[in-house]
């Protein structure tokens, strides 16, 4: 079995919790989910492979069904392609089903995806035992922050709205760690890309 070492969690505070957005226009009919699904292909797709150790959360705060929070893994998830479009059609898949109404915690929808209706708090109880990171501008360069060697980590990304005060809170709580990744502000994936590249120079 695939041990998940890395976690990436976007909050994605209109992001919409339904499938009541356009393909054609993810961008400008979804809350700004594109953010999201442009973070899964960064966490999760090398080239040629698919990183098994690694899962990613959208906390999903827009539309009448929100709080949700959909889960992609990299270990069980099948058929990941790089297009935004096809990421679209995978999100929107999920996020049509409704098992996630039968209770607390994360339901699997299709192998490698699950999707849970307590939003950030659900994501919470599953990254417990993980070392956490907010992303913030003012917080401690990456390449000086300990702890990314090869144990459990969680790193949580806002969307363009950043994160909001309470989220902001609850991580405070918990004691997560605010971590940037260099002088100059980048967009989210970009963000998770240069993680997942300190994280690979240092455990490979």
């Amino acid at each position: 079995m695939t041990v998940v070492r890395r976690r990436y969690v976007i909050l994605g505070r209109d992001a919409i919790a339904s499938d009541d957005f356009l393909l054609d226009d993810v961008p400008g009919t979804s809350g700004r989910l594109d953010v999201g699904l442009r973070c899964i292909r960064a966490a999760l797709l090398v080239s040629h492979g698919v990183r098994r150790d690694t899962a990613v959360y959208l906390v999903l705060g827009g539309g009448p069904r929100a709080p949700r929070a959909l889960r992609v893994s990299g270990a069980e998830v099948r058929f990941v392609r790089p297009d935004e479009r096809s990421l679209a059609l995978l999100a929107r898949k999920a996020l049509a089903r409704r098992e996630d109404e039968a209770g607390p915690g994360f339901h699997d929808v299709r192998p490698g995806i699950a999707i849970a209706s307590g939003g950030l708090e659900d994501v919470l109880a599953d990254v417990a035992g993980s070392t956490l990171y907010v992303l913030d501008e003012s917080g401690t360069d990456v390449r000086a922050a300990p702890g990314l060697d090869g144990g459990a980590v969680a790193f949580f990304v806002g969307d363009p709205g950043g994160f909001d005060p309470r989220a902001s809170e609850q991580l405070a709580a918990l004691g997560a760690r605010p971590i940037r990744v260099g002088p100059v502000s980048v967009h989210a994936e970009d963000v998770v890309v240069l993680v997942n590249n300190e994280i690979d120079r240092r455990t490979s």
